[in-house]
């Protein structure tokens, strides 16, 4: 893929983040009460780290290729952009317009993740590989207070399998893709040298976790069937993203 083109379908697919790690939307409040903040996922302890499992991920896709690119925009959580990673999925452009209802959806679900990613994370902390492995090469920007954060659970891994589950729920014909690209966005986390594959596995389950947990609110059935209808009708204008092509191919090669 030439430069400019990785450079478009990098900004068409949701941009080029450069943080590492979930900074939550601020002041919004999530679903979650603080004491459930502090009981999801407490009962999961964290995989082990195996050198040549870990490696072999590292191996599987080179800085520069199409997969690369691709995990850099999966870097980029915050709603609206954030919704363009769900758009070949869907067949639509979400963030095209404004979709208040999805974005605040998503937004109070990414405070979620984040709070409860941050609790476990302070209780099992574990070292980035890139803090681990100096020759490692990130695929993101990391000043030195990211490189030393910690690295389990993956909060984007939590944040990816939490939207992959809401958007699995607001079109369910699409349900088992979407819960997919959920995946797809945790393990580029593992793709950019930023977390273990072990971290990005647990962070799948406890993002699961997460949605499951907040779904039971009183509060978030309202603002679902918000979603629903503002997802229903982006699918009904007909566009489509123009990253689509470069998305398949980034994806065709590479798995978990």
């Amino acid at each position: 893929m030439k430069p400019a083109a990785v450079l478009a379908a990098c900004l068409v697919l949701g941009g080029c983040a450069t943080a590492a790690r979930i900074v939550p939307p601020s002041p919004i409040e999530g679903y979650l009460d603080a004491d459930a903040v502090a009981s999801v996922g407490a009962d999961i302890a964290p995989y082990p780290v195996h050198a040549g499992a870990e490696q072999a991920v590292f191996d599987s896709v080179e800085p520069g290729a199409d997969r690369w690119w691709l995990a850099i925009a999966h870097a980029e959580l915050r709603p609206p952009e954030a919704a363009q990673h769900f758009d070949c999925i869907l067949g639509t452009r979400l963030a095209d317009k404004p979709r208040p209802a999805l974005t605040r959806l998503m937004n109070r679900l990414l405070v979620d993740s984040a709070g409860v990613a941050n609790a476990l994370a302070r209780r099992e902390p574990r070292r980035r590989p890139v803090a681990e492995r100096p020759d490692l090469q990130p695929c993101v920007r990391m000043d030195e207070a990211v490189r030393d954060s910690p690295s389990w659970p993956a909060g984007g891994a939590v944040a990816g399998a939490a939207y992959g589950e809401m958007f699995a729920t607001l079109a369910p014909d699409r349900a088992e893709a979407a819960r997919r690209r959920g995946l797809d966005i945790g393990f580029s986390r593992a793709l950019c040298r930023v977390n273990w594959h072990a971290d990005v596995a647990d962070g799948f389950r406890i993002g699961r976790a997460v949605y499951e947990r907040a779904a039971g609110t009183p509060e978030f059935a309202a603002d679902l069937e918000a979603a629903r209808a503002e997802v229903a009708a982006a699918r009904a204008e007909g566009l489509t993203n123009p990253g689509c092509a470069a998305e398949r191919r980034a994806l065709r090669r590479t798995g978990y």
